[in-house]
């Protein structure tokens, strides 16, 4: 018998989840660098002392041979004070105040004016030359046009330890940016009832059973397309207001039908897009003509959608997630009948609506559009007649509506190289004043609970 299917990491119910990999992208690399021996040195006290006199001084108890490619680092001087630490990161700094690069490379510490580096780019950023993107940054941080290899993703800049420290940092915040936005989308369509012809009543969810959610939403429906932002209840802890509650309240207000429930995965900075349609053809032109007697008819078809179009581009930063969000609504509501030169065509009605907003909202939380009310107006006369009543001894007149709902969850899914502290980096950039809480899960490392990201009181 076939096993399980195991659970997927997008399935996970935590709002956040770091995922750690063997190993990161966008890490610049050198070649020939070693690492100097893992000791502590100093203090040291050095005032206008030239590179090459601190290097010595330094390096006086490990017999380590220097190497100048450059006249720079027997001219250039460095004033510190009380300078301690590990002999690395003190080489790294008495060098980065000179604006020289040091190279440790087969027991022979290297003095030069710049290092060269090279960063594999990973196949991201969709529409955008994210090679040429980010070769004008480096090229702002290093002062030099880095060199950008279209075949194999690579760019290779020259940067001294002051500024190839900046690139460095620089990397990190497009690492951070690299997350995998996970949204949880309900559609649903309500055929209003009677009493609520208008469309729903949002005012009221606030009070959903005995649970209020704390949220005012101005204006009525209509026209006034307002995104919600839902969080946790604000009067008990232990209830998550999500798409049970909200397809709870809608079914108060007509038959609920759901149109669509889609996984939209999107990488931070790209987008994604949703299109559910049916397609309706018809005979768009028809024309004759007579050769030798011969009658020739030709026609031509066309088409018609009816259905929706979802598009979504989304950012992670700093905890908070940022979209834009467009939503188009095409329906076909019938034929009607056309006389072009005695043939009669049927030509479609179609209306076309659209929505488009940015939103900003914390992972785990319930994203809401409504608002969006179709009425649908339906005549019947009946009589003496035919085809059609040549006088109408009754009417009737019906009215039916409908009101599309947009219930959006979004999740996002950090990728971290081992041993990045990805925990530590969430709790500080979290700053609802529960970092001390323990963050227990079953999980893997670095999971961010819901009950974490959104504290009860928040």
């Amino acid at each position: 018998m076939a096993g399980e299917r195991p659970e997927a990491v997008n399935e996970h119910p935590d709002s956040v989840l770091y995922l750690p990999l063997g190993s990161d992208v966008l890490v610049p690399e050198s070649q020939g660098s070693d690492t100097l021996p893992d000791e502590v040195v100093g203090p040291f006290e050095l005032r206008s002392e030239t590179l090459a006199g601190a290097l010595q001084l330094i390096l006086a108890d490990y017999e380590i041979p220097l190497a100048f490619e450059t006249e720079e680092g027997l001219t250039r001087t460095v004033t510190v004070a009380n300078l301690r630490g590990p002999l690395g990161k003190i080489v790294e700094k008495i060098c980065g105040l000179a604006d020289l690069y040091c190279s440790y490379e087969d027991g022979l510490l290297v003095i030069k004016d710049t290092q060269t580096f090279t960063v594999t780019i990973p196949p991201i950023g969709g529409d955008t030359d994210i090679l040429s993107a980010l070769g004008s940054g480096l090229q702002a941080i290093t002062g030099t046009a880095p060199i950008t290899e279209q075949a194999t993703r690579t760019i290779i800049y020259q940067a001294s330890h002051r500024t190839a420290g900046l690139a460095e940092r620089y990397f990190q915040r497009i690492r951070a940016n690299t997350a995998l936005i996970v949204f949880e989308v309900y559609i649903w369509e309500v055929a209003l009832n009677t009493d609520n012809a208008t469309g729903i009543d949002w005012e009221q969810i606030d009070v959903l059973g005995k649970y209020a959610t704390g949220i005012s939403i101005p204006g009525g429906t209509g026209a006034d397309f307002t995104p919600i932002s839902i969080g946790l209840p604000t009067r008990t802890d232990s209830v998550a207001f999500g798409s049970n509650d909200v397809l709870q309240f809608i079914s108060n207000y007509g038959a609920v039908k759901t149109i669509s429930q889609p996984q939209i995965t999107v990488l931070s900075g790209a987008a994604a897009t949703l299109r559910a349609a049916d397609t309706v053809n018809y005979v768009s032109s028809l024309s004759r003509s007579v050769d030798n007697g011969e009658v020739t008819v030709s026609t031509e078809t066309d088409s018609v959608d009816t259905g929706f179009t979802l598009t979504i581009s989304s950012d992670w930063d700093n905890a908070t997630i940022y979209g834009n969000i467009e939503i188009e609504l095409q329906e076909f509501r019938r034929f009607q009948e056309f006389d072009a030169d005695g043939t009669v065509l049927q030509l479609p009605e179609t209306t076309e609506r659209e929505l488009s907003t940015q939103v900003r909202i914390r992972p785990g939380d319930s994203l809401l559009i409504a608002g969006l009310v179709r009425e649908n107006d339906q005549f019947d006369s009946s009589g003496p007649g035919f085809d059609e009543p040549l006088f109408s001894t009754s009417r009737e007149v019906r009215a039916s509506n409908t009101e599309l709902v947009f219930l959006m969850k979004p999740r996002v899914i950090v990728y971290t190289a081992e041993g990045s502290g990805g925990r530590h980096n969430m709790n500080s950039a979290v700053s609802s004043g529960s970092t001390s809480m323990p963050m227990e899960s079953e999980y893997p490392v670095g999971t961010l609970p819901t009950d974490l990201l959104n504290p009860s009181g928040y």
